[in-house]
């Protein structure tokens, strides 16, 4: 390895840069303390020439996930990264802007989570997203003059810019809980217990870009091509919750509506990265033996309260077979594609009550929503007031009024309503609420509306009979 003019590698310098005690006396501080394996070891095994300029890793960062991020190093001595830069005293990370984020394990490699981002108002994805750096500095024992001090960027902060991306609080990029993936060896396991280190797996996509180096979304392979079975590793798995998924196939595949998946539309000559909300019934996934499978049925799943979900992160192909079909794994350094999804004018909070036994029936409401995507889910999240069932009749026409039918109305049906096929324009409905005769009758009820992974939740109600 190269050296600086004149360098002085200090013994005890060295030491305190391997286990942090503060001593410059050569007591217990041999070269072969350092390195029990060796009795020759060069004190240059441990040196660096420079700190790399920046960190590796994703620019775009998903709110509630995780990505590692890396300070390299320049002709690092074959003892460096396990004697010192593994070492969490050598390294200070920090961060700026306006980033809610955290670290984790922190060495020369860095685990950041970034946390949840609040919507408001019916805001569409990537309106409060956030800007900044993850900002790292080596110096060895947080000293100046430490043993490496010599090399270019010691002592001084590098830096990623980041940007933790909004998805509106649902996990992106997820199979649900359960779903089933098929290893190397030929043994099938749910996706949460996978280990890291398993080996699953995949298709063989020639030409296909790293998501570390490219924009991978844009890329397109014919259909004539070779696809073929192949393997990739488990690097990370995480468990996450996301409070809708798409179900593709009747259960072939359950899949959060952020996840890429390998998709061709009919008539087209050209596989393409997309996403479950922009699906159409008739168009075709690639299976694990790099086949086309038409898609024959899509529901969406909508709970409050959440599903648990699992992410992957495989190495060296950035896509696996998940249950059924071939999807992409996490990480972006380009900018997502946001969907414009938009509700407005949501009535807003009312109430409805009287006495335990009577039956009531709401004003008109409406709500609005522009730029949608596939159906569009109606829920009841209802607290308390056991002794009340409620049910929606709704219209893209005007008012259902009190029969539900009006205006060619559904009738009041039965929450949740997830294949409603409403994609934009004003949607009126009246809520019924029936009381039993005894029970409890006081609570009350958040009604939502989600549509491409968009949902309004503002009208609240509250029951109260008595």
């Amino acid at each position: 390895m190269s050296k600086a003019a004149n360098q002085n590698l200090s013994l005890g310098k060295l030491k305190r840069a391997v286990d942090g005690t503060d001593s410059y006396t050569t007591t217990d501080t041999s070269l072969v303390g350092q390195n029990a394996s060796s009795t020759q070891t060069s004190m240059s095994s441990f040196s660096i020439d420079a700190i790399d300029e920046g960190l590796s890793g994703f620019t775009y960062l998903w709110e509630q996930t995780s990505e590692d991020y890396t300070m390299a190093f320049t002709e690092a001595g074959e003892l460096f990264t396990s004697k010192i830069a593994n070492r969490t005293q050598n390294l200070s990370w920090s961060f700026d802007g306006n980033l809610d984020v955290s670290f984790g394990s922190a060495d020369y490699i860095a685990t950041v989570t970034a946390g949840t981002i609040t919507n408001t108002d019916g805001a569409i994805a990537g309106t409060f997203n956030q800007s900044g750096s993850i900002m790292a500095k080596f110096a060895e024992d947080g000293q100046s003059d430490g043993f490496n001090d010599h090399a270019t960027r010691y002592n001084t902060s590098v830096s990623k810019s980041i940007e933790v991306v909004d998805t509106y609080g649902g996990v992106p990029i997820c199979l649900l809980f359960g779903s089933q993936v098929s290893k190397s060896d030929g043994s099938v396991v749910n996706v949460e217990d996978l280990d890291i280190g398993d080996e699953i797996l995949t298709v063989s996509l020639q030409g296909s870009t790293d998501e570390d180096s490219g924009n991978w979304e844009n890329d397109t392979f014919n259909k004539s091509g070779s696809f073929t079975s192949n393997t990739t590793t488990v690097k990370r798995v995480m468990y996450e919750f996301s409070n809708s998924y798409y179900n593709i196939n009747s259960g072939s595949e359950c899949i959060t509506g952020e996840h890429h998946m390998l998709y061709r539309q009919a008539g087209n000559e050209n596989w393409v990265w997309k996403t479950a909300p922009t699906f159409e019934l008739g168009d075709y996934l690639m299976d694990r033996q790099g086949n086309d499978v038409v898609i024959s049925s899509l529901e969406t799943n909508v709970n409050p309260d959440g599903y648990e979900v699992v992410q992957l992160d495989v190495e060296p192909d950035d896509f696996y077979i998940g249950q059924t079909f071939l999807v992409h794994n996490k990480g972006s350094n380009s900018e997502p594609t946001y969907p414009t999804t938009k509700f407005s004018n949501q009535s807003g909070d009312f109430t409805l009550g009287g006495d335990l036994g009577d039956t009531v029936i709401s004003d008109n409401h409406t709500i609005q929503l522009a730029n949608g995507s596939g159906n569009t889910a109606i829920t009841n999240t209802q607290t308390s007031a056991g002794a009340v069932t409620l049910t929606v009749a709704f219209s893209t026409s005007g008012d259902p009024g009190t029969s539900g039918t009006d205006n060619s109305g559904t009738g009041f049906i039965s929450f949740p309503k997830n294949d409603l096929s409403f994609t934009s324009g004003t949607l009126n409905y009246r809520i019924k609420a029936v009381a039993a005769g005894s029970g409890d009758g006081t609570g009350s009820s958040i009604i939502s509306f989600t549509n491409n992974g968009v949902t309004n939740s503002d009208c609240d109600i509250t029951l109260n009979f008595t």
